[in-house]
């Protein structure tokens, strides 16, 4: 909905030098809307907002918003889907406007933030200021679907804001890159929170609140992510199915809340589709879906045909653009522009995102689904291990480094099918327990590669890669947090990890650079709940994931969607596209150049290996995908330096 920039001083006043400079980092926030530059500032505070108004579209909803007669003053970065209820609760107040932001400030204004984070349903990020305690509380969603960043000088001012980039600016010569992110970048693809990619900028967790007074800064939990035991499941399937059905419809209801046409990303799969079909119910007319394909001989399967039948079959206004290579390079810059820090993912995202903002201001997506109903291929096999029973046994102790060894000697167009995968993960090769799977699952470098790349020891490296506090903790109350149920407990580290740190945090920063907003009807505190009350076997088989997800809505989807059991993800055909012309030169070209050797990040020896590994195989090779992945990761990284870190104040 917005982008914020927010600055306070222990002591002191903002002078005009320092004021100009506010007002500059602001117009460097990426969210475009006809009421930029606002601001509202004190002697030694400043809030800045950038809108892109979607509720109460009026001068009345602009930001920030003052209450009590200018005592408070909120800026507020997301929706609330909940709150035309949460406002019949306050019956002491006329309202000015008929948005959100008046009615969670008049709530903040009247109870304790703990009291009001409790009540609230949607996605945000939100900084409040009391000018006569001159104390910030500021706070994130459950989830992490607004971003939240914050850092502090050395004479205790805060800087907050939604966006890294205008933390860098007003650091100016402080900024220095975090080299513990960029081991995590190497291992994981993105950045873990509450780190980020600069020293001493720093991600507020999901779920967390901050409080800062005249230089003293405490962060908070404000909410945890947990799922009952077993006695709390649905043990029927008619309860099962119902809960269903009613929990993912009203989420959908509540996600269309908006004063602007909402959109949905259309692909070839389950999700998707499912939340297209549930907006077609609700009786939006001509639903504008966006999908994102790819010219023949891309190598990966092109989804926008089979979005197009579906977008037909609902009766769905569909829009869709093809990508190739060359097009690609086209638009590559405008990519790199829009990182906040560097990512393996999102740039799908980050093209359809461009595709539906040329018709409207927010749109649905099916993003969440797998993370909290079983959805991914690699979820089976941990399941097929827990079955067999020998990775968890003694006997791993065998299987384990006699599967590891056999992994150098077979070939890689084995070592990529599903056969050797079933073998690697039974046999305990990829870990005795979910943790340890899915980190398995999700790194792309290993230890010892990101050891290799950055010229630093094996002790750094696993020193910087270390598990984080999240992980930490799941793993101390897994007892507490997922009961019962090794697949809860994946689940909920999936939440904190990959969802986190990775597909919300992207998603966000790729589609708010277009000015759209997305919205995630599965990530949401209900469906959470609901998610915790099925049990395991509802949601994952060996057969396929989300089970009960698809038999819940069996009578609304089509056919081909239904019978589909098979999870393709939305993937960008990189691995071919980076060997055509002049992609190919382009990645050679950062990744050999002398800034990318002056700057020390990468081994120069290192780097010239990986692009030959990956020029010397062929697109058809089982092992080019991991190569490729390593290749576009380097490039991403260097690419973001160039165009971040090397141009003066932006």
């Amino acid at each position: 909905m917005c982008g914020f920039v927010s600055w306070f001083q222990s002591r002191g006043f903002i002078d005009q030098p320092l004021r100009k400079r506010l007002t500059t980092a602001l117009k460097l926030i990426t969210h475009r809307g006809p009421d930029d530059g606002l601001e509202a500032s004190g002697g030694d505070w400043w809030m800045g907002f950038r809108r892109l108004a979607i509720l109460d579209l009026s001068t009345a909803g602009r930001q920030p918003m003052r209450f009590s007669n200018g005592r408070h003053t909120l800026t507020f970065n997301g929706e609330i889907y909940n709150y035309q209820s949460l406002r019949e609760h306050i019956t002491d107040k006329v309202f000015q406007s008929t948005g959100d932001t008046e009615v969670l400030g008049s709530m903040l204004q009247r109870w304790p933030v703990e009291e009001v984070l409790a009540e609230l349903r949607g996605m945000f990020s939100f900084a409040w200021h009391d000018a006569v305690t001159r104390e910030v509380v500021a706070a994130r969603d459950h989830f992490g679907i607004k971003p939240l960043y914050y850092a502090t000088k050395s004479d205790g001012t805060l800087i907050l804001s939604s966006e890294i980039k205008v933390i860098r600016y007003l650091l100016d010569t402080d900024a220095k890159v975090n080299r513990r992110a960029l081991a995590q970048f190497f291992r994981w693809g993105s950045v873990q929170a509450p780190d980020t990619i600069l020293e001493g900028v720093h991600c507020l967790p999901p779920g967390h609140l901050l409080r800062w007074k005249e230089g003293k800064l405490e962060i908070k939990r404000w909410f945890t992510p947990a799922w009952p035991a077993k006695a709390a499941w649905l043990s029927s399937r008619k309860d099962q199915l119902e809960a269903v059905r009613q929990g993912i419809t009203g989420s959908v209801q509540a996600h269309l809340i908006s004063d602007v046409p909402v959109g949905v990303f259309l692909s070839g799969g389950l999700d998707s589709t499912l939340i297209a079909a549930l907006m077609r119910r609700e009786g939006m007319e001509r639903v504008k879906a966006f999908s994102l394909g790819y010219e023949q001989g891309s190598g990966v399967p092109d989804e926008s045909d089979v979005a197009r039948r579906t977008a037909e079959f609902l009766g769905c206004d569909f829009h869709h653009v093809r990508m190739n290579a060359a097009s690609l390079v086209q638009k590559l810059d405008g990519y790199l522009d829009s990182l906040d820090q560097p990512t393996g993912d999102a740039l799908n995202t980050w093209l359809v995102s461009q595709l539906a903002a040329e018709h409207v201001k927010v749109t649905l997506s099916g993003l969440g689904a797998d993370e909290w109903f079983g959805g991914y291929n690699y979820h089976r096999l941990v399941h097929l291990a827990h079955a067999t029973g020998v990775a968890s046994s003694g006997l791993s102790k065998v299987t384990s480094p006699v599967l590891k060894s056999l992994t150098a000697l077979i070939p890689h167009s084995v070592q990529g099918g599903s056969a050797w995968k079933a073998l690697y993960y039974s046999g305990g090769a990829a870990g005795r327990d979910a943790l340890e799977m899915h980190a398995h699952a999700r790194s792309i470098f290993s230890n010892g590669g990101v050891s290799k790349l950055m010229g630093c020891s094996p002790e750094e490296v696993s020193k910087m890669c270390a598990d984080s506090d999240v992980i930490a903790s799941l793993k101390a109350e897994r007892g507490q947090r997922a009961p019962d149920s090794w697949l809860h407990e994946l689940l909920l580290l999936e939440t904190e990890t990959y969802l986190a740190n990775t597909l919300l945090r992207d998603n966000d920063a790729t589609s708010m650079s277009h000015s759209l907003e997305l919205r995630v009807p599965f990530v949401d505190r209900e469906v959470f709940d609901l998610a915790g009350k099925l049990p395991p076997s509802s949601k994952l088989s060996l057969s396929g994931g989300k089970t009960i997800i698809r038999e819940s809505f069996r009578d609304i989807l089509p056919e081909w969607i239904y019978n589909d059991r098979q999870k393709n993800t939305f993937t960008l055909p990189l691995m071919k596209w980076m060997r055509e012309e002049p992609f190919k030169q382009r990645v050679i070209d950062t990744l050999q150049s002398r800034k990318c050797q002056e700057r020390g990040w990468m081994d120069p020896h290192e780097i010239n290996a990986c692009i030959r590994r990956f020029y010397a195989s062929s697109s058809a090779d089982k092992r080019g995908w991991k190569i490729s992945q390593t290749v576009w990761l380097m490039f991403v990284l260097e690419s973001w330096a160039q165009r971040v870190l090397d141009v003066p104040e932006f």
